[in-house]
C-alpha cells in the first residue's frame, strides 16, 4: 500500500508498509551581505507579549517567527503556497501508524544566549507544556498547545542530536501542527533563569533575530543574529512601531517615519500605487473573517437565529465596495487556494427575507439585541471598522440589533482565550484558516477553553469530534480530505462561525527597502530584507 504525500504535507513519496524516512527541503540560506540599516515598520496594533507557546495573534506571532525557529517550518520565503521546510530539524521518520516521529535535529545552533540547542533543549520545551509535574509547567502554554502535544505517549531523547515524539493515538497532521508559530523552541537556561512570569519580557530562541527591548506604546526593538545558522540577516535591525490607525500608518510611510507598513486600508491604497518611491503588494491570505457566535449561553444557542445572522450579510457588496477588492465572500472555513478548500461548498448568500424567516422561527419575530466584542481600530484587518459598520446595518436591517464593543487588541485576545462569556454573544476574528488541521483548533469540543483557547465560542458537535478524531488516524491524504470536507460542511451547517470574507493582505513599503517577500500567509520574514 503506498502513501501518497502531497506537497502540501511532504516533499516526496515514501512506501506507507514501513517508517517513512524524510529528508526535507532545505530551509533558504540568506544571501551574504554587509549588515546596514535598521527597518523601521508600522504595525496595525500593540504587540503581545512574546511566549514562544502562546498565540497572541498575528501581530505577535509573526515576531515569533523572527525570533525563534520550529521543528519544521513554513517557507516564508516562498510567495505563493508555502511549502513544509526542515528547520532545527534536519529529517524525520514518521511510522506507518502515524504514532511516532523520530526528528534528526541540526548541529552546531545556539540560542540567543550562547547555550546550545540540542534534544534535551527540544525535551525541555514539549515536557513544559505537556506534563503538569515539569518544575516550569506552565498551564497556559499547554492550553495553547493540547492540540500538538495534549495526547502525548512519551518524548524520549535518543542521543543528543535525535529526538522521538510518541502519540497515544494516530495524529496524521502532526507535522502541519509543529509549524505553527507557537511550537517555537525557546532556550529552557533563559526560562529557568527568568522563570514563567518574566521569560516573555526576555524572549530567547535560535531565530534570526534577537529580542533588544520595548517601550510600551512606541517601539519594540530587534538586532540581527550574527550567528544564524541559516546566514546572518543583513539589516542591522528592525523596529515595530504600533500605529492602530490605518490612515496614520500611510502617513508615516509617505513621510519616512517608517519604511514598511502591515494593513494597508483600502481608501490609502490608489495613494500608496501613486508614490513613485513606494511599492504595494497584495497577497490571498489564508484568512477567515467573521463572527464567532457564543455556543455556550442563550440567545445564540439556537441554530436557526445563527442562520439568521448568516443569510443577513451581503458579503459581495461588503468585498466589492468597503473594502475595495481586498477580500473576497466566504462561503465556508477556507479561502479558495488553500488545501482546504471545498468548492462544493456553498454557505450562505445574501437573503434578508430568509433571515427575517430564521429569527422569527427562533423565537424573535420583532428581533433582538446582541453584544459583539471587536478589536479596537479593526486590529489585524485594515477595513475592520467599516466591515463592522457594514454588517450592523445588515442585521439591523433583519431586527436585529447589534452593539460592537470595542477592546484593545490584547485585552480581547486575553478575552477570547477565556472562551466567550454570558454577556457576549459574538466576538469577532480573524483566523488563519489554511491546512486542514486548522479545523481540529476551531471545533474540537475538548479544545474548549480552558482545556486550549482555540475554540473561544464553546461550538461542539459529537459527530464533528467523531470526523475529526477519524482524520487524525487517517493516514491516505485523499480520504483524510475527504473527512475534513465533511467537517466543513457540518460546521456551515451549523454556522458554527458567521463565514464573511477571505481578506487579502496589503503590505507597502518604501523602495529601498529590498528584497522583502509578501507571502500569502499571516506570517513573513524580515530575514530575506536589506536597505538600499
Amino acid at each position: 500500500m503506498t502513501r501518497r504525500l502531497t506537497r502540501r504535507r511532504f516533499v516526496s513519496s515514501v512506501l506507507l508498509g514501513a517508517a517513512a524516512s524524510i529528508a526535507p527541503r532545505a530551509w533558504a540560506a540568506a544571501p551574504p551581505a554587509k549588515p546596514r540599516g535598521t527597518l523601521i515598520c508600522g504595525w496595525e496594533a500593540e504587540p503581545g507579549a512574546f511566549d514562544n507557546d502562546i498565540d497572541r495573534g498575528a501581530v505577535t506571532r509573526t515576531l515569533l517567527h523572527n525570533i525563534y525557529d520550529r521543528l519544521v517550518d513554513r517557507d516564508m520565503t516562498v510567495p505563493a503556497r508555502q511549502p513544509l521546510v526542515g528547520n532545527l530539524a534536519t529529517a524525520w521518520q514518521v511510522s506507518p501508524d502515524a504514532r511516532t516521529y523520530t526528528f534528526k535535529l541540526r548541529r552546531g545552533v545556539k540560542f540567543h544566549d550562547g547555550t546550545p540547542f540540542d534534544a534535551e533543549a527540544v525535551k525541555f520545551n514539549i515536557d513544559r507544556d505537556s506534563d503538569p509535574g515539569h518544575k516550569f509547567y506552565t498551564k497556559a502554554g499547554a492550553g495553547s498547545l493540547k492540540l500538538g502535544y495534549g495526547n502525548l505517549a512519551s518524548v524520549d531523547v535518543l542521543d543528543q542530536y535525535t529526538i522521538r515524539i510518541v502519540h497515544k493515538e494516530p495524529f496524521a497532521d502532526f507535522l502541519e501542527v509543529l509549524a505553527f508559530g507557537t511550537y517555537s523552541i525557546a532556550s529552557p537556561a533563559a526560562i529557568q533563569k527568568y522563570g514563567n512570569d518574566d521569560y516573555p519580557n526576555h524572549p530567547v530562541g535560535t531565530g534570526p533575530f534577537r529580542y533588544v527591548s520595548r517601550e510600551k506604546g512606541v517601539k519594540v526593538a530587534f538586532e540581527r543574529n550574527p550567528d544564524y545558522w541559516a546566514g546572518a540577516p543583513a539589516l542591522d535591525g528592525f523596529i515595530v512601531r504600533p500605529l492602530p490607525e490605518a490612515v496614520t500608518r500611510v502617513t508615516a510611510l509617505q513621510t519616512g517615519e517608517v519604511d514598511w507598513i502591515n494593513a494597508v486600508n483600502p481608501d490609502s491604497m490608489d495613494a500608496v500605487k501613486s508614490n513613485p518611491n513606494l511599492v504595494l503588494a497584495l497577497a490571498q491570505l489564508p484568512n477567515t473573517w467573521g463572527y464567532i457566535p457564543n455556543h455556550k449561553y442563550p440567545p445564540t444557542t439556537k441554530l436557526a437565529l445563527r442562520q439568521a445572522l448568516s443569510w443577513a450579510i451581503d458579503r459581495e457588496t461588503l468585498a466589492r465596495d468597503v473594502m475595495k477588492g481586498l477580500a473576497i465572500p466566504a462561503r465556508g472555513t477556507h479561502a479558495p487556494g488553500t488545501p482546504g478548500y471545498d468548492p462544493a461548498i456553498q454557505g450562505y448568500g445574501y437573503n434578508p427575507a430568509k433571515a427575517k424567516q430564521l429569527l422569527s422561527t427562533a423565537g424573535f419575530p420583532t428581533g433582538l439585541p446582541l453584544e459583539v466584542w471587536i478589536p479596537a481600530g479593526g486590529a489585524g484587518s485594515p477595513f475592520g471598522i467599516q466591515m463592522n459598520e457594514f454588517i450592523q446595518q445588515n442585521f439591523k436591517d433583519i431586527g436585529v440589533n447589534a452593539t460592537f464593543q470595542q477592546q484593545e487588541f490584547q485585552t480581547f485576545q486575553n478575552n477570547m482565550a477565556n472562551g466567550i462569556q454570558k454577556d457576549v454573544n459574538a466576538i469577532q476574528v480573524g483566523f488563519s484558516v489554511d491546512e486542514f488541521v486548522n479545523l481540529q483548533r476551531m471545533f474540537r469540543t475538548d479544545l474548549q477553553p480552558p482545556n486550549g483557547n482555540t475554540n473561544p465560542g464553546w461550538y461542539g458537535n459529537p459527530q464533528v469530534d467523531a470526523l475529526l478524531h477519524r482524520a487524525l488516524g487517517t493516514t491516505n491524504d485523499a480520504q483524510r480530505r475527504q473527512l475534513y470536507f465533511q467537517v466543513e460542511q457540518k460546521a456551515v451547517d451549523d454556522a458554527a462561525w458567521i463565514f464573511v470574507v477571505h481578506q487579502k493582505a496589503a503590505r507597502a513599503w518604501n523602495k529601498n527597502v529590498r528584497g522583502f517577500v509578501n507571502p500569502a500567509s499571516y506570517m513573513f520574514t524580515f530575514r530575506t530584507v536589506s536597505m538600499s
